[in-house]
């Protein structure tokens, strides 16, 4: 594996997707996932409002893109379901793919009988889905789907045996049913010592050059508050080598907005540059808590972050 000097910029405007008092997203924006089509990027993600956890959109001109600049539609593109509903308490964690003239949006959903299942909507313009009428696809949370022109490939994190979450896989030839290949995690939790040795979760993948890139978030003591995010490698979307560099993103210093924790690092290469939009977590005593001040100081906001460099850190 290749190695570089090269370090991410973090954006001066961030938190660029900010909670915004008044609105459906006014308490926290989060789970970032970003997809192309008909010339306009869709950034999907997470906000929380009254208690209760949507998906909105927000959309970009690709003429018009610099990272940073989103026009967010005024109302969630997904909502929570009713009483008895797989998806009555919360929505989030949303993963995009387009598969001909229909988007397929898989996302995790929360109820009382369920802490996480991975549900899925349909859409043919984006912004206006049609919940599956037989969710739950798969049993776990924060997807990740790929589609490689045969197969639809859903990754999600499972209870690990011992505390914290590994990554497993489970495909489909329709985008509908999934079964898992082998029931064994494609990306375990790291050895005894390292720095994502209780959990790995909220994996995003993109692909160049005929390598995919899975970046994951992980952490040595925590379920789910990972200070920091790795990169894992595939040539076929099954077996994944994690980079031996990790971990390659960190939280913010302390004081920062993103100083508690990160998820969902999601990346894209535009106009030869490397774009992360991401979920950080910070405020109150965030730096030496989980979710400390949850109710109070702290949130979660989404922000960017830059890479300029020849490749991702593994040559193609």
């Amino acid at each position: 594996m290749d190695d570089f000097s090269w370090t991410w910029k973090r954006h001066q405007k961030n938190p660029i997707l900010p909670a915004v008092p008044g609105t459906w997203m006014e308490s926290q924006t989060a789970n970032p996932d970003i997809a192309l089509y008909g010339g306009v990027y869709h950034l999907y993600f997470r906000g929380q409002e009254g208690g209760h956890d949507r998906v909105g959109l927000a959309v970009s001109p690709e003429n018009e893109f610099d990272g940073v600049t989103w026009k967010i539609l005024p109302e969630p593109v997904i909502d929570v379901g009713g009483p008895g509903d797989w998806d009555e308490t919360h929505v989030l964690d949303p993963a995009a793919v387009r598969v001909g003239s229909t988007v397929f949006l898989y996302y995790s959903a929360v109820c009382p009988r369920c802490p996480r299942s991975i549900c899925l909507a349909v859409s043919q313009d984006g912004k206006r889905f049609v919940k599956h009428p037989r969710n739950p696809v798969a049993i776990g949370g924060a997807p990740e789907v790929v589609y490689d022109g045969r197969l639809f490939y859903l990754y999600f994190w499972k209870d690990r045996s011992g505390g914290g979450f590994e990554i497993h896989l489970a495909v489909s030839g329709d985008g509908y049913g999934f079964r898992e290949p082998t029931g064994e995690p494609c990306l375990p939790a790291g050895p005894a010592g390292s720095w994502d040795s209780h959990t790995v979760e909220t994996p995003r993948i993109f692909k160049e050059g005929g390598l995919y890139y899975m970046m994951y978030c992980g952490s040595d003591r925590f379920d789910d508050y990972p200070p920091a995010a790795g990169l894992a490698v595939s040539r076929n979307l099954r077996h994944w080598k994690k980079y031996e560099g990790n971990p390659i993103f960190e939280r913010g210093e302390a004081g920062a907005w993103d100083e508690g924790a990160v998820w969902f690092p999601t990346v894209r290469k535009v106009n030869g540059r490397y774009w992360m939009w991401y979920e950080g977590y910070g405020g109150g005593t965030s730096r030496i808590e989980p979710y400390g001040d949850y109710l109070t100081a702290a949130r979660s906001q989404i922000g960017l972050a830059m890479l300029d460099a020849p490749y991702f850190y593994v040559k193609p």
